[in-house]
């Protein structure tokens, strides 16, 4: 199958799962209701929120600059543009199409070998599951979580140990491939790659907590680690391009588990949606834009 009849069949399935989100919704949701709330945010709050969200790319860019090798073109704007295009891809296109680009991009915009652009790849994913692994766990020890958040929380930390144990395996076999990864070696290098990991969670947490301000509801901090922590584990495989309808429906979700009426739930998730996605998918085409421009 053709990938252009794959994106295709991917939109399709993210149409449905959406559709299916309104119908169960539906039956609980009162519209008028759910409208009003929509009609009364607080709209400063929401711009503050796309900005948390917004923050998350220059955090990215810093972090993959850590962990790419010190070549020429290692530098913060260039890999910005990188990070910006990779997020872009990452939020519109089909599963494993956003990881295939960010490997061309380091390859062909900093001047990486492929080996050295895979080996980012995967420490990335190794700080990501670790960051991830850390929200899952404050949001345990903040409140009783439901189960399928605990099998969501064994899964990432399986996950973590399993990549973990791949790093090692690969560069204790491959000499070349083991000097990509130095940066895991290194408290300066790794370390700081980590704390931007956690960094760019911390930014998540925030842009969450905006929401919650622009719809007026008042919840303690550690409801926007739950969400977080939700969204963490149903997010964890894309099935769908940008997670249509499933981020939607993991606020929603939570949040209704946390005691927030329907209508303020669903509003929620689409909005944090909306702005996650204003930040992170919208940007690549001010760099692609801009690069036409230049003729690059």
């Amino acid at each position: 199958m053709r990938v252009d009849a794959r994106q295709r069949w991917a939109w399709a399935l993210a149409a449905l799962l959406l559709t299916a989100l309104i119908i169960l919704a539906a039956r609980r949701l009162d519209a008028t209701r759910l409208f009003a709330e929509l009609a009364s945010l607080h709209t400063v709050w929401i711009a503050v929120a796309s900005v948390c969200y917004l923050a998350i790319l220059p955090l990215w860019a810093l972090q993959w600059r850590l962990l790419a090798p010190d070549v020429e073109r290692n530098r913060f704007r260039p890999m910005l543009d990188v990070v910006t295009l990779t997020s872009s891809t990452h939020n519109t296109t089909a599963f494993m199409v956003g990881e295939a680009t960010s490997v061309i991009l380091l390859v062909t915009q900093i001047g990486l070998a492929r080996s050295a652009a895979l080996s980012v790849l995967a420490m990335d994913q190794l700080l990501v599951g670790v960051a991830k692994l850390a929200v899952l766990t404050t949001a345990a020890l903040a409140v009783t979580l439901p189960a399928w958040m605990n099998e969501g929380m064994a899964a990432v930390g399986v996950g973590v140990i399993l990549l973990f144990g791949a790093c090692v395996l690969v560069a204790a076999r491959f000499e070349a491939i083991a000097a990509h990864l130095a940066p895991l070696k290194s408290v300066r290098r790794g370390g700081g790659a980590l704390a931007l990991a956690f960094a760019k969670k911390l930014v998540e947490i925030a842009a969450i907590v905006c929401v919650q301000h622009a719809f007026g509801i008042s919840l303690p901090l550690s409801s926007a680690v739950v969400v977080l922590g939700a969204l963490n584990i149903a997010t964890l495989v894309p099935i769908v391009p940008g997670n249509l309808g499933v981020f939607e429906g993991a606020v929603a979700v939570t949040y209704t588990w946390l005691g927030v009426p329907a209508e303020q739930a669903v509003g929620m998730g689409i909005v944090s949606h909306a702005c996650y996605l204003a930040a992170l998918a919208l940007p690549g085409y001010v760099v692609v834009a801009r690069s036409a421009v230049r003729g690059s």
